[in-house]
């Protein structure tokens, strides 16, 4: 369905922006990581989305319909507010996300969230 399409383009926008993530050093704007030495803030930035990729893969595949509805709600929210801490952090110092091609990523990841999560309260409204 096109609606699962939407979801895994936002998932997959989602996951290019922690490639991005780690060439624009987004360590360095999270406190705790970014007090530390830059080669461990770099080392635990990579480590801790094991965690995170588990958990995305776990409840991706989750038999439940309510809890991959659920799921897939909160991952549209998360994609919305992600553009809204861009938008707060860009006045940080050390902000990298400055470039045409990370901010269409950020932009185009927060519209899939947006439009898929229309379109799953819209069929599930119906």
């Amino acid at each position: 369905m096109i609606i699962d399409l939407i979801f895994y383009t936002g998932l997959s926008l989602l996951l290019t922006h922690e490639l991005d993530a780690i060439k624009r050093h987004e360590w360095r704007l999270f406190p705790g990581l970014s007090n530390l030495n830059e080669k461990i803030s770099y080392q635990l930035f990579i480590v801790l989305h094991i965690p995170l990729l588990v958990f995305i893969f776990w409840f991706l595949c989750h038999p439940s319909e309510r809890v991959q509805f659920w799921f897939q709600t909160g991952v549209d929210g998360f994609l919305i507010i992600h553009l809204g801490l861009h938008h707060y952090f860009k006045s940080h110092d050390k902000y990298e996300f400055t470039q045409p091609f990370s901010k269409f990523i950020i932009n185009l990841m927060a519209l899939a969230g947006l439009i898929h999560i229309i379109l799953l309260f819209t069929i599930k409204n119906t």
